[in-house]
């Protein structure tokens, strides 16, 4: 574009307009500050509304985000009738970290269960806010209440209900009852004028929140006229609670009914306008006889221009499409240029913005169904098949009992297998739990040099003609660890497993446990096999890989075990890493776990007295039938009474002329749950000093605690080693007095 196309610089004609005089100057000075003074009471009235909105929308993110939180506890397994007193700590938990004043949890009609600021099993309040928490049954959607002050006048607060739904039915309503502060403090966090006053109201104009405290808790008689002549937002003149005329503009919250208003001072908005109008003005009446055409002609120039832009500016603000056009000043049409450029900047952004929200969106909500189904089908895949794995590792135990010798060598085939599959499923189990941050812990002072012997010995059965070497430094036998006794083993007895898969039948291995220079324990495995190349080396601890294998896959597994090993060691603050040269050189995992000091040693436990023996009898309640009959045969060998029942009513049945010393009771009986039975056993005169054992497929710690506080001795995850369940009977017979 050339200089003449551009138009003339606005240099030249402020210069021209210089040259006219001094006069013609101030008559244009004179308009332009008219103009500017109905321009500032205009800009008062469009900052206050702005402010309104943007305020406004800081408090609706607030109680989305409470929302939000409500939505995540709501999540929580323990929220069922069974759980209610864990979901009450946890729920005591979160209103303590997020600040509310307590947690509020009611049923579908609205009567409330228990709240977090009260123990659990107190008299149930009730609600605070009633008309709040119909309109959440009613809606079955998130609703603010009104402000209120509950009955302990902690101070005003208000309620944000959740209507909980599952398959459609609501079975609660959650609410957080949160002060009136945690809004104050949203409206403090924005940038509001000191000479103005932001209002949060909520649905019956009872003040949330106020940013200039004052005693009254209703807006001005002013401010409720213009809040009543309805409409989403608005502006106009009203009168602060401290008597200052204001421009006020309110916007309403679309999905809570509250509103938030803003009044800038009118005072403030016009001052300094007056002073310089009449100074300006008497110099327009001593000059505009003389330079009124000149005046006019080239003020009109600059302002239709600048009007151009204004217009060009305000549509960027309400987020129009802008458009370049010819003003006639090179500088003036820079700037238009560069409002043509933000707003198509600001309209491509904002696709990319809601391309990649959406994105985002959907990408996480499929990401969390495909966890929680993940989640669903291991449980139910590890409890189908451990209900088959239960009667077949019996019936092998028995085989062997019997010593068939016929058959020794099937028997042990199937043995084999059966451990195979049992292993299987208790790594699926174990990945399902890390993932999904259930794992639970039990850390307790251990001896390293205990777990690695005792590590040494489980793996020598399976050794065949390999070697195993373990070296223990001296200065090692007395380190101590903080730890999980059985998940330390199992990350152990994973590497030693390995380390045999993958050497050859005359290979070697070793084991050994030094102190390292920072005071580590140093737990290294090394073997003579096959080892690994730098492309499997870099992918061995991942979740399900495995290492490329032939199609006879000789050497199976599901790529659970290192992946598992990780887990477990980064849960106890340490690390693993694993070392090879490359194919046939061998392969070395390098486990390094942070020590502690050695316990004090403690007082034996004092021994027990005599346990008397009695008459043996055992009840078992399954209703799966071989499992349950080959159980039998077992105990029925060891030189136990048994009496079997597939079905809970048959069990109760059989009490009335059998009292046994030990039931073993299945938990997923049809009709009658093994807690329920386990309560009747209980309250039977023949079952009321009856030793209970829970024998299910079902073994997280919850499932353990569960049976535990329904009167369950002991817990036993399908299938139950034929030595266990033993141990369990002979625990339980003992105890009751009665033994084989």
């Amino acid at each position: 574009m050339t200089p003449q196309e551009r138009g003339r610089p606005l240099r030249f004609r402020l210069f021209l307009l210089a040259a006219s005089g001094l006069l013609p100057l101030a008559i244009v000075a004179a308009a332009m500050l008219g103009y500017l003074a109905g321009e500032r009471q205009r800009d008062a009235k469009g900052t206050a509304l702005a402010v309104s909105r943007a305020l406004a929308t800081a408090v609706d993110s607030e109680l989305r985000a409470t929302v939000g939180a409500l939505q995540s506890l709501a999540l929580s397994d323990d929220l069922h009738p069974q759980g209610l007193r864990e979901f009450h700590a946890l729920a005591g938990r979160v209103s303590s970290t997020l600040g509310w004043r307590t947690v509020v949890l009611a049923n579908g009609e609205g009567q409330v269960l228990f709240s977090s600021a009260q123990p659990m099993g107190a008299a149930s309040p009730r609600p605070v806010d009633p008309e709040s928490m119909q309109r959440a049954i009613t809606l079955r959607q998130p609703v603010a209440g009104t402000v209120t002050t509950g009955p302990r006048n902690a101070g005003p607060a208000f309620a944000v209900r959740l209507p909980v739904l599952r398959q459609g039915e609501l079975h609660y309503v959650l609410s957080a009852v949160i002060p009136v502060e945690h809004i104050l403090s949203v409206l403090l966090r924005q940038y509001v004028p000191t000479t103005s006053v932001v209002a949060v109201l909520d649905q019956n104009l009872n003040r949330v929140a106020r940013s200039r405290p004052h005693p009254g808790l209703r807006p001005s008689p002013s401010l409720q006229a213009l809040l009543q002549s309805g409409g989403a937002e608005g502006v106009g003149p009203t009168i602060t609670l401290e008597g200052t005329r204001s421009h006020t503009g309110f916007s309403r919250l679309q999905n809570w009914g509250w509103v938030v208003a803003t009044g800038i001072s009118a005072e403030d908005a016009d001052s300094g306008i007056y002073g310089v109008l009449g100074a300006v003005g008497a110099g327009l009446l001593a000059s505009l006889a003389l330079a009124a055409f000149m005046a006019w002609y080239f003020s009109r120039d600059v302002i239709e221009p600048i009007e151009t832009l204004k217009g060009a500016a305000s549509a960027l603000g309400r987020g129009e499409t802008v458009r370049a056009e010819p003003l006639g000043i090179a500088e003036l049409e820079d700037v238009g240029q560069a409002l043509e450029l933000a707003s198509a900047e600001r309209d491509r952004a904002a696709r990319e913005r809601e391309t990649l929200l959406a994105r985002a969106t959907e990408a996480l909500q499929r990401a969390e169904e495909a966890g929680r189904s993940k989640d669903e089908f291991l449980a139910m895949l590890g409890h189908e098949l451990r209900n088959p794995l239960a009667p077949m590792a019996t019936a092998l135990h028995l085989m062997a009992r019997k010593g068939d010798a016929a058959t020794r060598n099937e028997r042990e085939v199937m043995e084999r297998q059966v451990a195979h599959m049992k292993r299987l499923v208790d790594d699926l189990l174990d990945v399902s739990r890390i993932t999904g941050k259930r794992m639970e812990m039990r850390m307790q002072p251990l001896r390293l040099a205990e777990l690695v012997s005792h590590a040494a010995q489980a793996v020598q059965p399976v050794l065949g003609l390999r070697r195993l070497d373990l070296a223990i430094d001296d200065d090692a036998r007395l380190l101590w660890v903080s730890g999980d006794e059985v998940r330390l083993g199992q990350v152990l007895n994973n590497l030693l497993g390995n380390a045999i898969k993958f050497t050859g039948p005359e290979g070697r291995i070793t084991l050994s446990l030094r102190r390292a220079r920072d005071g580590y324990g140093e737990i290294a495995v090394v073997d003579t096999g096959f080892g690994m190349p730098a492309e499997v080396l870099a992918h061995v601890f991942d979740l399900f890989y495995q290492a490329p294998q032939g199609t006879d896959r000789s050497r199976g597994g599901l790529g659970l075990g290192l992946a598992i090993v990780r887990s477990l060691v980064e849960m106890h603050g340490g690390t693993v890493q694993a070392e090879s040269a490359g194919d046939g050189r061998g392969s070395a995992f390098t486990l390094r776990l942070p020590t502690i000091e050695p316990p004090a040693p403690s007082a034996a436990a004092g021994a027990g007295g005599e346990l008397a023996n009695g008459n043996g009898r055992v009840l078992l309640v399954d209703d799966n039938q071989d499992a349950a009959d080959t159980a039998a045969a077992l105990l029925e060998l060891a030189g136990y009474e048994v009496k079997v029942a597939y079905d809970p009513g048959v069990a109760l049945a059989l009490l009335d002329h059998f009292e046994p010393g030990v039931a073993v009771l299945d938990i997923g009986l049809p009709g009658l749950s093994g807690y329920e039975l386990a309560a009747r056993v209980r309250a039977h005169p023949h079952g009321a000093n009856c030793y209970l054992v829970a024998l299910t497929g079902y073994g997280t710690a919850a499932d353990v605690a569960k049976a535990h506080e329904a009167g369950f001795q002991r817990h036993l995850v399908k299938p139950a080693p034929p030595e266990a369940l033993l141990e369990a009977i002979r625990e339980g017979s003992q105890e009751t007095g009665g033994s084989a």
